[in-house]
């Protein structure tokens, strides 16, 4: 869990578009590992509890850390979604068919630009 979260955090830190599916598939399919897992999450808390204090410090520290990655990532995710809406915005008023066409809209804003760097 923890290593598919910091990849997704990196993907997203580095703005690598293309490897978001990948990415956030990867960290679903890890957070819901463990939402399957045998007894629910607090059956995972009494394993994690019952694990040699090494293996207890390892574990919690990877969890710490896929936290604070999880929580970094939705920040990123919102500050992504907001540089879209930004940058559709700013084609939309470079569009002369913004001012000036009969229906006031621009047809060629209609995809996502967060699909491709710009």
């Amino acid at each position: 869990m923890a290593s598919s979260v910091a990849a997704l955090r990196a993907a997203l830190e580095a703005e690598r578009i293309d490897d978001y599916p990948a990415a956030i598939d990867t960290a679903q399919k890890a957070l819901d590992a463990i939402a399957a897992y045998p007894g629910g999450i607090d059956s995972l808390r009494s394993a994690l509890d019952r694990s040699a204090e090494q293996e207890k410090l390892r574990l919690r520290e990877l969890i710490t850390k896929a936290s604070v990655d999880h929580k970094v990532n939705g920040e990123l995710i919102r500050i992504a979604m907001q540089k879209n809406a930004a940058l559709r915005a700013t084609v939309a008023q470079q569009s002369a068919e913004a001012t000036y066409s009969e229906r006031g809209h621009v047809p060629s804003v209609l995809g996502s630009l967060l699909s491709r760097k710009v």
